[in-house]
């Protein structure tokens, strides 16, 4: 591509990905409204189609529709993220076929950069190619910028399954109606106030005048208005995350240190490889545990430490997260809650060390290596022994499907009869 050449985003988004991947392995879900809830089966994270068209809501807990789920023969199942990532991969593996340069946004979405070509053709052939090789339907959307591109795969999803917003005539035909607060970058918080000034439409908002943004979205709202403009206003950012936190409610109450310890270690060793995932160390460590917050004697308790020298060694955090725990933990009570925050992170290209921090070039490749051993075998193929081996504090799961495609015994079998 020369470098005059103009440069457009194709957002690939699956279409209500954890519920497409359980109707996908199980015939019997298809056309039926599927729910996907999470961890401990608590809230629903996900719908099928059929589902949303009961009007059930995001992020509500599955309880209040105990009634409606019965009358419509609802499924609710319990997240099965080995499956949903191991699909997010093939999918991901798919689109790079295609020779553009991807970025991946999240699990079930991905922007293509592309050159000036018949976009629809494109669309279609890239959703065929998708839906051939995986079993999942995606929705295609194209702009100058990510911010029209996530508007036009919004659209998309109504049912053309791909939609270009080029001209200027195509951005105002599709803006004038598209709702403000379905925007990208534009929360509950900001349609509230652009409510509030006026202003319901991607259209009105792209049409308002800098000076009237700014002072009421701030630059990053800002940002968004140019995009729509269609000027691309990527940030490139040095900025490193505040925390890394790993926590998790437990499936049931536990009472001993030692499970408390394997359920802390867990965590620990989670906020490990997410610091060096995003290539940081922390100098922070903190430790909380609470009781169930909903019994009368509710109880939550923290400790931190401050380290000696940033790290990622997953091993140091364990141990200090443990020394932690130990001054917070109570005999005779009821843990329903425990996480670890690393905080006070630094680029771990830039760290200050001290002269205790020896061999922390083969601490870091030995970290390496089992996050690379973990990735390509499976989670936890390789884990520490302060993690235990069949934890007590397990999240409830009991309507999990199966590992369809990541474990031997659940790859389904077709038979002939």
């Amino acid at each position: 591509m020369s470098s005059t050449e103009r440069e457009w985003f194709a957002l690939t988004d699956c279409n209500n990905f954890f519920a497409s991947c359980e109707q996908l392995f199980n015939p019997k879900l298809q056309g039926r409204p599927v729910v996907v809830l999470s961890n401990n089966d608590g809230c629903i994270v996900a719908r099928s189609k059929e589902a949303k068209a009961l009007g059930i809501a995001m992020g509500t807990p599955a309880f209040k529709y105990r009634e409606l789920f019965f009358r419509e023969k609802v499924e609710a199942l319990s997240s099965n993220f080995a499956l949903y990532g191991d699909m997010s991969e093939r999918v991901m593996t798919t689109l790079e076929q295609f020779g553009f340069p991807l970025e991946i946004y999240s699990i079930d979405e991905a922007f293509l950069r592309v050159p000036e070509m018949d976009f629809e053709a494109i669309g279609h052939q890239i959703r065929d190619t998708v839906k051939q090789w995986t079993g999942l339907p995606v929705s295609m959307g194209i702009g100058s910028t990510k911010t029209l591109a996530k508007a036009a795969n919004k659209i998309a999803k109504g049912g053309a399954g791909v939609v270009a917003l080029r001209t200027e005539e195509e951005i105002v035909k599709h803006l004038k109606d598209f709702p403000v607060r379905d925007l990208w970058g534009i929360g509950s918080g900001y349609a509230e106030r652009l409510k509030e000034g006026g202003i319901y439409t991607a259209l009105q908002l792209r049409n308002s005048s800098d000076a009237w943004i700014k002072k009421t979205l701030s630059v990053g709202g800002l940002r968004t208005v140019w995009e729509l403009r269609g000027t691309p206003c990527e940030i490139e950012s040095a900025e490193l995350p505040k925390t890394v936190v790993s926590s998790r409610s437990f499936g049931k109450e536990i009472y001993t240190l030692k499970d408390l310890q394997e359920a802390v270690a867990t965590f620990a060793s989670t906020a490990g490889k997410r610091l060096r995932e995003q290539e940081v160390a922390c100098t922070y460590l903190s430790v909380f545990a609470t009781t169930n917050r909903f019994q009368q004697d509710y109880d939550s308790r923290s400790a931190s430490i401050r380290l000696s020298s940033p790290t990622s060694y997953t091993p140091d955090l364990i141990k200090h997260a443990l020394q932690a725990l130990d001054g917070i933990f109570q005999e005779g009570r009821a843990y329903k809650r425990a996480g670890v925050m690393c905080a006070d992170l630094v680029s771990e290209h830039q760290r200050q060390l001290d002269i205790w921090s020896s061999g922390l070039d083969k601490k870091e490749a030995l970290m390496h290596l089992v996050d690379e051993i973990n990735h390509t075998y499976g989670k936890k193929t390789i884990h520490f022994a302060a993690e235990g081996m069949t934890p007590a504090w397990k999240p409830q799961s009991s309507k999990r499907s199966p590992l369809y495609t990541t474990a031997w015994e659940d790859i389904p079998v077709a038979k002939a009869i």
